[in-house]
């Protein structure tokens, strides 16, 4: 098993690939970074889209109640491209983290 992890910031769309010699990739978690500046009511929702598919909203984290969320999303070669983003209100500078790991086959 081979962990894997991504850093997603406001406005900037991150592209993962998925390497045959890696295996499928599961996402399990996603967890707001600690931005002591972002208010404290910040709700942000976090996107993915892929294989000429439109975008799809795929959790929402809320300060301070729900900064974190369980995830359970399974991605492969067949899969091509995947790009992840975030958006959302009252915050500026917070990240958001996704991890997971790849599974051997």
């Amino acid at each position: 098993m081979i962990f894997w992890g991504i850093e997603l910031k406001k406005g900037k769309t991150v592209t993962q690939t998925f390497p045959k010699a890696k295996g499928r990739l599961r996402v399990t978690k996603a967890f707001l970074g600690r931005d002591p500046r972002t208010h404290l009511n910040a709700r942000i929702l976090i996107e993915c889209s892929g294989g000429g598919q439109p975008p799809t909203v795929i959790c929402s984290l809320e300060k301070p109640n729900n900064c974190t969320s369980p995830l359970d999303i399974e991605f492969g070669e067949d899969d091509g491209e995947v790009h992840f983003s975030v958006y959302g209100c009252n915050f500026k500078e917070e990240t958001v983290h996704l991890s997971g790991y790849f599974i051997d086959q």
